[in-house]
């Protein structure tokens, strides 16, 4: 009786140091908020990635969604937001005369809202993440 008492502790104790560990990854493919989110693919730039200043910062998202961009607080024009139908990806790229010129020498957040293209963006939901550009 101990002994089987013993086994499933031990068992249990295996899970939960599996669940940790997952949790505690510090890689982009282990980023929650994408891998359990069926509407988005990747984040363009990952979630903490170092960067350069002319980037391209967007959102792969899964078919039928349609997205809304900013970039440090700035939302970008849908004419300054580069559509890839065949893959479902919005990217944009700071430029000069545009309204993000180049991402700042630090840290840098872009926040995307998506919703499905048959329901509008009366019913979006956001993503947020950070990277650092140099």
């Amino acid at each position: 009786m101990l002994r089987r008492v013993l086994l499933g502790l031990a068992a249990l104790m295996g899970v939960a140091a599996i669940l940790l560990a997952l949790v505690l990854a510090d890689t982009d493919d282990n980023d929650v908020s994408v891998t359990g989110n069926a509407a988005v693919d990747e984040l363009i730039p990952p979630r903490n990635a170092q960067v350069l200043s002319q980037e391209n910062v967007g959102i792969d998202l899964a078919f039928g969604y349609d997205a809304r961009l900013t970039v440090n607080g700035v939302q970008i024009p849908r004419e300054q937001i580069r559509h890839l139908p065949n893959i479902n990806r919005f990217t944009f790229r700071p430029d000069q005369g545009k309204v993000v010129e180049s991402l700042r020498a630090e840290q840098n957040c872009a926040q995307v809202s998506y919703w499905r293209q048959e329901v509008g963006p009366s019913d979006a939901d956001t993503i947020s993440w950070c990277f650092t550009a140099s």
